[in-house]
């Protein structure tokens, strides 16, 4: 019982997921840190702090200048300053104030916002509408609201990047085809201030043995958040200073000091024995503040009749009596201001962490994606021009992701206050003629697929749907077997402190199948399967990241798992029946000079459903950097690598490589080096090896342009090469021939042992014509001095010509 209750209960969990080690999935949402203000940005609500809302009123008054209307005459407000607690404004700045909130918005919109600020049902809701109000006219660049310009560019918008054509020919035979073509066009469309970007491209070649190749054409549509966030920001920035948005240029203590002296002078009484100043009711605690003004005495209170009448007394105890009474009405004022204020610990952190708030203000400004947040708050847009600036990524057409995931269809991810969903609905499409023969009935196929996927903070859920289906490719079928997949999975980012943080990852398949004849008898039937063979269909991934400042260390540690029966379409070349850990340790010295690093991955890969039979790789590396100056850099790397299969090591490469890069001049010319010398030992089966490989680049600046040489040399110093000896060597000279027009040209020398030999010039020409238009030609033309039944490998003539047109 025990044990199906603990399997219902992973499964329960499971179904609602989010990730899955055998491959990232299908759709990542990319939970970044919060996107919502800071608290210490937001927690200066200027309603709920009069002092800092006096300094802004007083601010914005000096601004307005005088009252625009004599103090005499009655100037009904429309819009109900006192109950906002915007009395304060003289009537020019109520004037201003007044046409900034109607900047932007109908006569209907004004009439509602009217309507929500006499009823006040949701008080919260309205002071937070007011105090962003409030803010946003304090810092406002131009004094007149009505000349701002409040709402992104609306009309039509079409930025044709460019177009483009190249054309390359090829005379290896090994080829499919020795001409080429690709064409490209790239654009951004705005429509409503959002804008689109389009990428169209085209390949077709020419089959030696028949008919042309298939033309291949894919288009993207996708939302371009980094130029749409550009533009709300330079929409902000030309209206709004937002350092002032967020009171950074205000004093806050000397704000406290004058609203404290001020309103301490509003309510002196003649009488009052012992008064305070503004110091003192800042600084000064409940029983601090009792004592200075009470002193030894008790607060005493009366009636307003009872007040008057010791007031109107002439007797020597009466009106000793009533100075106690107005001393207690002083004490119980400055009470309630204190409260206004804050008591003695709240004032000492506002005014102790200013710096500190002011430096998070400025760290938070620096991206741009933070500050364009800000566009809902004080701009006009549309609810989708809100929504956009909160959409991570949005494509449609041929969409293709990091996980290699290739369809056509549509997908995006939102992330607002720190929620995020992201949507996928399209097909997949994995078959190629390279896989023909090679697909079994139930192996990988052509999907069609929808997914959603939820998450708020560290925590996501996902969930997966696909149906396969048979495909026709270039004359070529796939019988496929109709499938339903459903894979369900929920991840999890926990903060351990100190340790760093561990992400734990669940994820669970299930399978339906039926002939081509049911198909839709098994469509949408997986996800009721999904608490069948727990193990064998599941995935689990940990993985623990953290950091070490003082020893400026990083250090990751995995352990991931994947059973046999495990699959997600979202993730095409992830592995399943997979067990998977290892560790990454890098740590740095003398400011980064010198670095180490780490790393192992061991992986044990099922090769059968019925025996313990399994593949086993491993993976051990060390890598080494030091920078002795900023011209001189070297490092090294030790890496080994085996593949072992039935305890016999099938594949073992082991190598260790020097690195060195040198910058300066020689002889009063700027030069550059870089250069590697490796050892490299590879054994495949009963085949043993000892590789030596040699490879430099060098430029020079010579004259008006650049000697580049370059080397590539490996030998097998066992003559047992798996792989040719092989020398390449290139030098040339880049250079330009009038104002437009940049050339390469190369000479160069190719020995593949026992296969061919060739030298050959390259020449490589690029110039613009006529403004708009670059062209650029190369030609590599080679001739062979040794020749092979396998040299058809390696092509004598190269040549391809690209020709662009700039719109702008």
């Amino acid at each position: 019982m025990l044990k199906k209750a603990l399997s219902v209960v992973c499964c329960l969990l499971v179904m609602l997921g989010h990730r899955a080690f055998a491959g990232e999935p299908y759709l990542s949402l990319s939970l970044v840190s919060p996107d919502t203000i800071p608290s210490d940005l937001g927690d200066r609500a200027l309603l709920s702090q009069p002092a800092l809302k006096q300094a802004v009123i007083t601010a914005v008054n000096q601004r307005a200048g005088p009252d625009s209307i004599h103090a005499s005459a009655p100037t009904p407000d429309s819009i109900p300053f006192s109950k906002l607690g915007l009395s304060g404004m003289n009537s020019s700045a109520k004037g201003a104030f007044t046409q900034y909130l109607e900047s932007g918005n109908s006569t209907v919109g004004m009439a509602r916002m009217k309507t929500m600020f006499n009823d006040m049902k949701d008080s919260s809701k309205t002071a937070s509408y007011i105090d962003n109000k409030l803010r946003g006219f304090y810092a406002l660049r131009n004094n007149n609201p009505v000349n701002g310009k409040f709402s992104l560019p609306g009309k039509p918008q079409n930025q044709l990047k460019g177009v483009s054509w190249t054309t390359a020919y090829i005379d290896t035979t090994a080829m499919m085809s020795g001409w080429w073509n690709e064409g490209v066009v790239q654009d951004v469309v705005k429509i409503g201030g959002i804008p689109v970007q389009i990428n169209y491209s085209t390949l077709s070649g020419y089959n030696y043995a028949g008919p042309s190749l298939n033309d291949a054409h894919f288009v993207q549509f996708s939302f371009d958040r980094e130029a749409y966030l550009s533009d709300v920001n330079s929409q902000l920035t030309k209206n709004y200073d937002l350092k002032k948005y967020f009171l950074e240029d205000l004093d806050i203590k000397s704000s406290m000091q004058s609203y404290a002296t001020s309103s301490l002078k509003a309510f002196e009484q003649d009488g009052v024995k012992y008064k305070i100043n503004g110091d003192q009711l800042m600084y000064y605690d409940t029983a601090q503040l009792r004592q200075s003004i009470m002193g030894s005495s008790s607060p005493i209170s009366f009636s307003a009749d009872s007040a008057k009448l010791l007031a109107a007394s002439k007797d020597s105890n009466d009106q000793a009596l009533y100075k106690r009474y107005q001393q207690s009405e002083y004490y119980r004022k400055v009470l309630v201001l204190k409260s206004q204020m804050g008591d003695v610990k709240e004032m000492n952190q506002l005014l102790g962490n200013q710096k500190q708030v002011n430096a998070n203000i400025e760290n938070w400004m620096q991206q741009d994606e933070n500050t364009a947040k800000m566009g809902g708050k004080l701009l006009q847009m549309s609810f989708l021009q809100k929504m956009m600036a909160n959409m991570q990524s949005l494509k449609a057409g041929s969409v293709g992701d990091s996980n290699s995931l290739f369809m056509s269809g549509v997908a995006g991810s939102f992330l607002k206050d720190n929620k995020a969903i992201s949507l996928l609905a399209g097909n997949s499409s994995e078959l190629g003629i390279q896989d023909v023969g090679m697909q079994s009935a139930t192996g990988k196929t052509s999907y069609s697929m929808q997914g959603i996927s939820l998450g708020k903070g560290g925590t996501s859920f996902s969930a997966l749907n696909a149906n396969s289906k048979a495909q026709t490719n270039s004359g070529f079928n796939t019988s496929a077997i109709s499938r339903n997949v459903f894979v369900g999975s929920v991840g999890e980012k926990m903060s351990l402190g100190a340790l760093g943080t561990l992400d734990v990852t669940l994820s669970k398949s299930s399978s339906t199948y039926g002939t081509s004849s049911d198909a839709a008898g098994v469509s949408k039937s997986a996800a009721g399967a999904l608490l069948d063979d727990l193990w064998a269909t599941a995935s689990v991934g940990l993985t623990l990241n953290g950091s070490v400042k003082e020893w400026g260390m990083t250090h990751k540690v995995y352990v991931n798992y994947s059973g046999l029966g495990y699959v997600n379409p979202g993730a095409p070349f992830a592995s399943r029946g997979t067990m998977q850990y290892g560790f990454y340790v890098k740590r740095a010295w003398k400011k980064n000079k010198a670095t180490v690093s780490v790393r192992t991955d061991i992986r044990d890969l099922a090769t059968s459903a019925t025996t313990s039979t399994k593949r086993t790789s491993m993976t051990y590396a060390v890598d080494g950097r030091y920078r002795f100056t900023k011209k001189v850099t070297v490092g090294m790397n030790l890496l080994q690598s085996s593949l072992r299969e039935d305890k016999t090591t099938a594949y073992m490469n082991r190598k260790i490589t020097f690195t060195s890069q040198v910058n300066g001049k020689i002889d009063g010319h700027v030069f550059s080096n870089s250069s590697t010398l490796g050892i490299q030992q590879l054994n495949y089966l009963p085949v043993k090896t000892l590789f030596l490989n040699i490879g430099s680049a060098q430029t020079v600046v010579a004259g008006p342009g650049m000697v580049i040489v370059n080397l590539n040399y490996s030998r097998d110093v066992n003559n047992a090469a798996v792989y040719n000896n092989i020398l390449n060597t290139e030098g040339g000279y880049q250079y330009t021939l009038g104002k437009k027009t940049t050339c390469s040209s190369s000479l160069i020398y190719m020995n593949s042992v026992d296969v061919v030999e060739q030298i050959g010039v390259r020449q490589q020409v690029a110039t613009q014509l006529y403004k708009r238009w670059n062209v650029s030609l190369s030609a590599d033309v080679r001739k062979n001095l040794f020749n092979s039944s396998a040299n058809y490998y390696y092509g004598k003539f190269n040549t391809a010509m690209a020709v662009q047109y700039l719109i702008k």
